[in-house]
């Protein structure tokens, strides 16, 4: 990738013609201001689809630079999308000096939608902050997990049918995840988190 030699662009368009290609799409974008200098930073999410391996989504930060153009300040790696067409990155944004993507993944009884926070965070893209909403249509239950990655404070509301929701609250001591690692799936950064049931 041409996008791996070169680190600083003039326009996002020179730089989207330096990464994508004929097997290679801009799947969601998003702009707003990632380092509290009042410019409007970019980040996008590129899914490549090659006829002879599994399709990848890689995710990309640029920051606009004061004297103008860009420069490449974070990337992930090329990571497989999971399942057979049952995951996919539903929304990119940049909020509150934050990048949010949110994946869904669904089976024919459940659906689930895992909104990841990064944010440029003590010199490194981390990983800060993560929602998990999961509905199991079979058990008539909804389950809600607010988990502070930096604070460890977990919060759990769960529903069942038209109940009122009851809430639980917890912590426990998260490791650091970075942004470069992230892997697209829901359970990045949580897997130690939840599964008490």
């Amino acid at each position: 990738m041409a996008a791996a030699a070169q680190s600083e662009f003039t326009t996002v368009d020179l730089f989207l013609k330096s990464v994508l290609s004929a097997e290679a799409r801009l799947d969601a974008k998003a702009a707003g201001d990632l380092n509290g200098d009042g410019l409007a930073d970019w980040t996008g999410l590129i899914h490549r689809e090659k006829s002879d391996d599994a399709p990848t989504y890689q995710l990309y930060v640029l920051l606009r630079q004061p004297q103008g153009g860009y420069r490449v300040a974070e990337k992930t790696n090329a990571e497989q999308i999971a399942g057979m067409g049952c995951c996919w990155v539903e929304d990119l944004r940049i909020e509150r000096g934050s990048i949010y993507i949110q994946s869904n993944a669904k089976t024919a009884a459940s659906m689930e939608a895992a909104t990841h926070q990064f944010k440029f965070y003590k010199g490194q893209w981390r990983l800060v902050g993560i929602r998990i909403y999961y509905i199991d249509h079979s058990k008539d239950t909804t389950t809600e997990t607010d988990m502070n990655v930096l604070t460890g404070a977990i919060v759990e509301k769960r529903q069942k049918g038209e109940r009122k929701p009851t809430a639980t609250r917890r912590s426990k001591k998260f490791g650091v995840y970075l942004l470069k690692d992230f892997d697209f799936s829901n359970m990045f950064g949580a897997e130690e988190s939840l599964g008490q049931d």
